[in-house]
C-alpha cells in the first residue's frame, strides 16, 4: 500500500533447504514451538512462493535470482544469540525451556563451527523484484 505505482518492492525468502545451512537450526525452532506442527510452520521458500505473494499483494513480478548470505559468528554463543535476536525462536522458548532451546540450537550449530571456534553458516536466498 505504501509503494508509489510503478515502484519496486523486493520480496526475500529462504533458499533451497540443501543450500541453506542455516535451515537446520530454524527446524529445531519450529519443532520445540509445536512439534505436531513443525512439518507445517517453518519450510524453504519454494520456486514461486514469492511470485505467488507478489500476486496477492497487487505486484507485477519484474525480475528474480538468488544471492549468497552465508551467516558467519565469532563463536558458538554469538551463533545462539545472533539468531535468537531474529525473533524465529520466540514461540519455541515461549513453548518450551529456554535453556532446552539454547541447548538444541547449539547442537544444531556444531556442523558448521570450525576449527578455529568461529561459526560459518552458508545460504542461498531467493529474491523477487515486484512493481506496484
Amino acid at each position: 500500500a505504501l509503494a508509489r505505482r510503478g515502484g519496486a518492492v523486493v520480496l526475500a525468502g529462504w533458499g533451497p533447504p540443501e543450500r541453506c545451512a542455516t535451515s537446520s537450526v530454524l527446524r529445531v525452532g519450529a519443532r520445540l514451538a509445536d512439534p505436531m506442527c513443525a512439518p507445517a510452520r517453518w519450510r524453504p521458500c519454494g520456486r514461486d512462493d514469492l511470485e505467488t505473494l507478489a500476486e496477492r499483494a497487487g505486484l507485477r513480478p519484474d525480475g528474480s535470482g538468488r544471492v549468497a548470505c552465508p551467516f558467519g559468528y565469532a563463536d558458538l554463543d554469538s551463533a545462539v544469540r545472533g539468531l535468537l535476536s531474529t525473533g524465529l525462536f520466540d514461540a519455541a522458548e515461549r513453548a518450551t525451556d529456554p535453556t532446552q532451546v539454547r541447548k538444541e540450537m547449539a547442537e544444531a550449530l556444531h556442523p558448521y563451527q570450525r576449527a578455529d571456534g568461529t561459526v560459518w553458516m552458508p545460504n542461498v536466498l531467493r529474491y523477487l523484484i515486484a512493481r506496484a
